[in-house]
């Protein structure tokens, strides 16, 4: 579905509406001026369609080449910002000249971009993973050495030692094995025990006949 359509750019989106594709047509600026203006419109274009929850195919291959200074200048200035806030983002290129120039770009503006020389690949890679499902960008914030080490000695501090594995896997002793005489009742506070007599009566005794 075609989002934006400029003399110089057209903007699409996939059958998904996830991805954003950027096309440049063959038409040269005449200036920078134009070029500003045009740029100016793609980006308006990305920020009301959305880039949190999308990613970027820009499709180059039909541009014409341009690396004088005035040029140069102005697409450093505009590049970041039409690359910014998208989950991923890929560039297909015509020539291996052409994919030299745009990883240059790449490390200079420090952009997360793949670059592929066919349309269906760059797709693939993108479509890698879901962007219904992605979650936001994680944060790379610094972890707490001094929590880690705390939190890791408790546990090692927890864990049983090998004496105590060792003694609680042996069977109990008897006193007579520990070198320790048997205790008689009345040594360990017991009273000792008696015999209870006996409840049954006693067999009664015939008389004798006589």
């Amino acid at each position: 579905m075609i989002e934006l359509e400029t003399p110089y750019h057209l903007v699409e989106t996939d059958g998904s509406g996830h991805i954003l594709i950027l096309r440049r047509t063959p038409r040269d600026y005449t200036d920078v001026w134009i070029m500003e203006q045009d740029l100016e419109a793609v980006i308006g274009a990305f920020d009301e369609l959305g880039r949190d929850r999308r990613k970027l195919l820009v499709d180059l291959r039909e541009g014409p080449r341009r690396n004088d200074p005035l040029f140069e200048d102005a697409m450093r200035r505009y590049r970041p910002r039409m690359f910014r806030g998208f989950r991923g983002a890929a560039i297909v290129v015509k020539t291996a000249v052409g994919a030299l120039q745009v990883k240059r770009h790449l490390r200079e503006d420090g952009a997360g971009a793949e670059v592929f020389h066919d349309e269906a690949e760059a797709l693939e890679y993108l479509r890698g993973q879901s962007v219904r499902g992605e979650a936001p960008p994680v944060s790379l914030a610094p972890r707490r050495p001094q929590a880690l080490e705390s939190n890791r000695s408790d546990r090692i501090s927890s864990l049983p030692t090998t004496s105590h594995l060792r003694s609680s896997q042996e069977p109990p002793r008897r006193p007579s094995e520990v070198g320790e005489p048997p205790r008689r009742p009345s040594e360990v506070g017991e009273p000792p025990r008696t015999e209870r007599p006996s409840s049954a009566p006693a067999p009664a005794t015939r008389p004798s006949r006589g």
